[in-house]
């Protein structure tokens, strides 16, 4: 055999075998999925959730390290789908951007409503203070250039940062999700709570031009709460 085949064939043998690592990294979080939807108690085992995947019990650790790490990807998953269109909204108008923005929260996680009502309570659940930072931090990257465009425009006051306003923003909607969803509301229930909630973090913030449009649509979801 030549040294061109020998190479080729260990660069066969390392493709299949990477291959291989990622459909076990699939099965496992396809498996974590399921069993946070199936499971009615706090938290899933990790014997259960090798078992659902097919694999040994040391499987997940070996390639994740942890189930927060499990955790961490299935977030990291859903906030790249959710920051997509989010990062697609434009910006020219702060009150329109937060009304589209709540609008398309509110789609996407109603839409998946039951798999998220038990994530929270997952997460909630997780003791590692490491792995709640992480999930925090990548909720905060989701608003962090949408604000940064509004500041560059002139909608938001360029200070604080970007990632602080965004810290905060994130923060809102994560209550607001807490609260519509675990108390099984409506979308459009969702969607108001997440509006209001983004409103009052960001009304101290906007340009005087956009002040009175804010506090009106305040007003409006006042009245519709009522």
């Amino acid at each position: 055999m030549s040294k061109l085949d020998q190479v080729s064939g260990a660069e066969n043998r390392v493709s299949t075998r990477e291959l291989n690592k990622l459909a076990r990294k699939r099965a496992i979080l396809d498996a974590a999925r399921a069993l946070i939807l199936e499971d009615k108690s706090k938290d899933f085992s990790m014997p259960a959730l090798a078992g659902r995947a097919g694999v040994s019990l040391v499987t997940p650790y070996n390639l994740f390290g942890s189930k927060s790490n499990i955790l961490l990807e299935i977030v990291r998953e859903d906030i790249f789908e959710r920051a997509d269109e989010i990062n697609g909204l434009e910006c020219r108008n702060l009150a329109q951007w937060i009304s589209e923005l709540s609008a398309t929260l509110a789609r996407v996680y109603y839409r998946k409503r039951h798999f998220y009502r038990r994530m929270i309570v997952t997460l909630v659940a997780q003791e590692s203070a490491e792995g709640q930072r992480a999930v925090l931090d990548l909720t905060y990257d989701m608003f962090e250039s949408c604000i940064a465009r509004l500041q560059q425009q002139g909608s938001l006051a360029m200070a604080p940062s970007a990632r602080a306003i965004a810290r905060h923003l994130a923060h809102s909607v994560s209550g607001s999700l807490q609260y519509r969803l675990m108390e099984r509301g409506t979308e459009e229930g969702l969607r108001n709570e997440i509006e209001c909630g983004a409103l009052l973090t960001l009304a101290g913030l906007c340009s005087d031009e956009d002040r009175p449009g804010l506090r009106r649509r305040l007003v409006e979801l006042d009245a519709i709460a009522r």
